[in-house]
């Protein structure tokens, strides 16, 4: 049965109200503050009039569970998101738009299938550690306000998220994952697609990826104008494919890959994709190719954008299978260009945000107290057992920053960059390591050199650790609870 529920701001004018009225259609009014949650089929309204609080819900009669559709009028609309849920509409005063949100919301009558599009592996995520906000790039990137952090993991709600695929691009560790297809499937199909396109005798192709909706309607007008090197390729959004299947795609033979933008991006789509694609081209001109083997367009601007390809060198082409691992993608991919490359530096410099990099530790600082080994995420850092060391393993950095902010002398950085020597970055380096200070009573090692160092100069003037209070700082815990209660057996 079909059910309507109406909140003003204002007073209604009467001939509205009489209306409403006789369509038994009940509704509330002034109401402010209207806060709006949930998505197609489970909204939820609150409000407040006449100075109270007010669930939406049970304002009618009898009270319903939820709201499946709202038609939002208000300017600014209560749900303010570059991508508002779906069976949310908010057009505002614009009549066309009010038109038109009216015929869709006649049309969502029925049943409506929901796939869930992400995948995430909360044992990979970078977003925290003991109460220590890390990554936080998927956060950034979602649209649909889908994904929350919730302490040191991030939730994902399946019924807001709409397959933009935002969130696996970022990732830097590969937590988050796009389902939809699996990596595994979409480079497959790259390769099948390449073996058919060589097989007829093709020659220096050229991947253009576009989205199931603006750019397959693009694709569907202009693809017999399109040059024969030109392979379409269909994504469900253009922001679910990121460098793992840009680079693999340069590997496995295609000579640019290029972005279809057919229509309107939102912000975060952009951005993500400019981000992405700026880390990417850094680290194929770092090998001596060209910046813009990976590139996003507009529709608009395709013909002039059909410039030929550069002259490139002959090169074999990548049969790698596909890994789960975007990380182990993206290797792979990035060492068959490395062999076959015009440049062939060690390491390549990358923009701030990069998931490659290393840490740069200030030994002046360092304590090595090891609360950055506490809080790795991706076992980049190891102490050195029964040895005050600190270890790296560049490969495993996904640079999200816990170790530099749960430093507490500030002694360490990012510093991104791609270290194409896939050997020496997942060698074990020893970024520092002290001499052990030993018990001052006893002899047995406690503590780092630098660490007491450190204390006893902080601590010196401080008037509860003067004369023998002082030097218990430089006893093991042994025997400085001997020596508080010897001192407390010699007074009067």
């Amino acid at each position: 049965m079909l059910r309507r529920f109406v909140l003003f701001t204002d007073s209604p004018p009467e001939p509205l109200a009489e209306s409403l009225k006789s369509r038994e259609i009940p509704y509330l009014e002034p109401c402010a503050d209207i806060n709006i949650e949930g998505h197609l089929g489970a909204f939820r309204v609150e409000t407040r009039c006449g100075g109270i609080r007010i669930d939406a819900r049970v304002a009618l009669l009898p009270p319903e569970t939820a709201f499946d559709l709202i038609l939002d009028l208000q300017n600014p609309p209560a749900i303010d998101l570059p991508v508002p849920p779906i069976g949310y509409f908010a057009p505002g005063r614009d009549a066309e738009k009010r038109e038109q949100a009216l015929n869709a919301l006649a049309e969502m009558v029925g049943e409506f299938d929901k796939p869930k599009f992400f995948e995430y592996r909360p044992e990979l995520c970078a977003h925290g550690a003991s109460r220590i906000e890390g990554c936080r790039s998927c956060l950034d990137a979602c649209g649909t306000g889908a994904i929350e952090s919730r302490g040191d993991r991030v939730s994902v709600d399946p019924y807001r998220c709409q397959g933009c695929g935002e969130c696996a691009t970022v990732c830097p560790s590969g937590a988050m994952n796009y389902l939809y297809p699996r990596r595994i499937d979409s480079l497959k199909c790259l390769r099948l697609m390449l073996d058919a396109f060589f097989e007829a005798g093709g020659d220096r192709p050229e991947l253009l990826l576009h989205d199931s909706s603006a750019g397959a309607t693009w694709i569907a007008e202009y693809e017999s104008e399109l040059p024969e090197n030109v392979l379409p390729y269909e994504l469900e959004a253009l922001g679910a494919s990121g460098m793992d299947f840009w680079l693999s795609a340069l590997a496995y033979g295609f000579e640019r890959v290029t972005l279809l933008a057919a229509g309107k991006l939102t912000e975060p789509t952009r951005r993500v994709l400019a981000e992405q694609i700026g880390y990417a081209g850094e680290i194929l001109s770092g090998m001596g190719y060209p910046s813009d083997s990976i590139r996003l367009i507009c529709a608009e601007d395709w013909p002039s954008a059909l410039e030929p390809l550069p002259a490139s060198p002959c090169r074999t082409h990548a049969r790698f299978a596909a890994d789960d691992d975007k990380r182990t993608v993206i290797r792979l991919a990035i060492e068959h260009l490395y062999r076959q490359a015009p440049s062939q530096p060690e390491s390549t410099v990358l923009s701030a945000g990069a998931p490659f990099g290393e840490i740069r530790v200030d030994k002046e600082k360092c304590t090595l107290c090891l609360a950055c080994v506490s809080v790795c995420p991706e076992r980049a850092l190891a102490d050195g057992h029964d040895v005050p060391q600190l270890k790296f393993i560049e490969a495993n950095c996904v640079q999200c920053g816990l170790c530099e902010k749960a430093c507490p002398e500030h002694a360490i950085s990012l510093a991104p960059r791609y270290l194409f020597d896939q050997q020496e970055a997942r060698r074990v380096r020893l970024l520092h390591e002290e001499a052990v200070f030993r018990c001052v009573e006893c002899g047995k090692p406690f503590a780092t050199a630098a660490m007491i160092k450190t204390i006893t100069q902080r601590l010196q003037h401080h008037p509860m650790f003067q004369g023998p209070n002082l030097r218990r700082l430089l006893m093991c815990d042994d025997c400085r609870v001997k020596a508080h209660f010897e001192h407390l057996s010699q007074k009067p």
